[in-house]
């Protein structure tokens, strides 16, 4: 049995170690009990001859601990380097290996009220029929097929989600995974009684139907995926648009969605606990970034010295987009440093800013990543937008076309085409349409005319 630890403040800063912080605010402030575990760990790693602390892993930790069960003196550690440490980066590596233990004590108690991810309406792609996982790679590889040229790389994943619906449809109306007319049908009750958009039903049907032409489905299912196509295409032009309404949520501005992300921000660092202190920083910068570069949910995925560079001073862009293909450079504007400045540090001291920066660049990590250090999920730009906007991230498109379009006029649109990769004049009225009547309305009423300043457009001028 290990004996008590009785030491005295006074007995642990008579080290060496200690002299370089004699009458730092930290030290003074520290408690016993802080000073009896750092000195701990500060001996643990003068005898591994660690001499840069930033480099210090969570097996580190884990292995200073190594004869504990419980996560307890982790803890201890951990409120002991806040003490007299503030904001040093070993914490991150320390609250993982403080998160491995608490799973490994709280053990199958734990794991009993994990449940797995239940798939209800899709079946995983590698439950689709070989002939389809065969159209699919020849989709990928660019070939035509049956008169039919391949998707652009953007649409694929629409289909492969879209046939895997439909089969678990088939299979849940008892019939063979086939492309057929029956199918077709149990798929569109399914979806009927989802009670989806008419968009949403045009989108489904018409990428089912590119299918079913490119792999050779017969007449009477092809003819059927036209005439939904078709009728949810009617369907959906007369229908109002949700988007409009949920506009308001957004105050018409993308300079209202950068002071809602600021705000956001600023009270993560109040929240009692690193995990949800993490995800309000990932929120506030999801909706603070992509309010002014509002592309595409495959395109929010950025990662350090891939995609996202520090140059001059500022982050840039340098990406292709993975719809177009497009070449899109942007400089993002320093007042959006800030957001991306707090995904780097992760709760540490903005002294750490520039090697921690240097480090995200040179390891290519995700600018968005979970509190434990993985990618976030594919959807979770959008999903933070529905959190905290009410609707996905794709609203931001329209957003910055009526709001600027407004501003500047064509100019406007022009630069809301930069922002967005876009390239086609067609798109832009498309993302403006009605809105922009509606918007300008609202100018008239004067709730559009105060929330913006001539030196605000400077944000949006991507080069």
């Amino acid at each position: 049995m290990t004996a008590r630890d009785r030491r005295t403040k006074a007995q642990i800063l008579q080290n060496a170690r200690w002299d370089p912080l004699i009458g730092d605010p930290g030290l003074d402030a520290a408690s016993t009990d802080n000073l009896r575990i750092l000195d701990d760990f500060l001996r643990y790693i003068e005898d591994l001859k660690i001499a840069d602390t930033r480099a210090l892993s969570q097996q580190d930790f884990l292995t200073f601990d190594q004869h504990s069960r419980s996560h307890s003196r982790l803890l201890r550690l951990n409120r002991a380097i806040d003490a007299v440490f503030p904001g040093h980066p070993s914490t991150i590596a320390l609250r993982a290996a403080i998160l491995v233990k608490m799973r490994a004590y709280l053990g199958t108690a734990l794991n009993a009220t994990k449940r797995p991810r239940r798939i209800d309406k899709s079946v995983p792609y590698e439950q689709l029929p070989e002939t389809w996982q065969g159209a699919f790679t020849d989709m990928e590889a660019g070939f035509e097929r049956n008169r039919e040229t391949a998707p652009s790389a953007g649409m694929l994943p629409t289909i492969k989600m879209k046939t895997r619906q439909l089969l678990r449809s088939a299979r849940d109306a008892d019939l063979p995974d086939q492309l057929s007319a029956a199918a077709v049908r149990a798929y569109a009750r399914d979806l009927r009684e989802r009670q989806l958009a008419a968009a949403t039903l045009r989108a489904s049907f018409s990428a089912l139907l590119k299918f079913a032409r490119y792999t050779g489905a017969d007449e009477a299912t092809v003819d059927l995926l036209a005439e939904l196509s078709r009728t949810y295409e009617a369907k959906a032009a007369k229908a109002p648009k949700q988007k409009f309404a949920r506009l308001q949520n957004t105050g018409y501005s993308p300079v209202a969605l950068i002071e809602k992300a600021s705000t956001i921000l600023a009270a993560a660092q109040a929240l009692p606990c690193p995990r949800e202190r993490h995800a309000q920083r990932n929120r506030a910068a999801a909706i603070a970034l992509f309010s002014v570069m509002p592309v595409r949910l495959a395109d929010t995925r950025l990662i350090f010295g891939k995609t996202l560079f520090w140059v001059d001073d500022a982050y840039a862009i340098d990406a292709r987009l993975s719809k177009t293909g497009y070449h899109w450079a942007a400089k993002i504007d320093t007042r959006l440093n800030p957001f991306i400045d707090a995904l780097i540090l992760r709760g540490c001291g903005p002294d750490w800013l520039d090697q921690m920066r240097q480090d995200c660049l040179a390891s290519r990590r995700a600018l968005f990543i979970t509190h434990d250090g993985k990618p976030v999920a594919y959807n979770y730009v959008s999903d933070a937008w529905r959190r905290e906007v009410g609707t996905g991230e794709h609203i931001a498109r329209t957003v910055l076309h009526t709001f600027l379009g407004i501003e500047l006029g064509q100019a406007g649109t022009d630069m809301a085409m930069s922002a967005c990769g876009q390239t086609s004049h067609q798109t832009a009225a498309a993302y403006q349409g009605d809105a922009l009547t509606m918007a300008q309305r609202m100018r008239a009423q004067q709730e559009l005319q105060d929330i913006t300043k001539a030196a605000d457009h400077g944000m949006f001028a991507f080069i």
